[in-house]
């Protein structure tokens, strides 16, 4: 039969936990700022096609004017 009291005694913490709670806690910093850069490039390339958009109707609006 299993003794819980000794084999509480004879526990101990492994090293390895604290290793892989900063891995954890290191991939969700990653994870967070894969996120935030992807919002940012997805803002960017949003803007540069507003900005082509609005450009090309303006080239469309001047050649309209210039045909009158």
């Amino acid at each position: 039969m299993i003794d819980f009291d000794e084999e509480v005694e004879k526990f101990q913490l492994s090293m390895d936990l604290d290793r892989v709670e900063d891995n954890i806690a290191e991939e969700k910093l990653r994870d967070i700022t894969d996120i935030v850069m992807n919002l940012a490039r997805n803002f960017q390339d949003m803007q540069s096609a507003q900005i082509a958009r609005k450009f090309r109707e303006y080239q469309v609006n001047q050649s309209a004017s210039d045909d009158y």
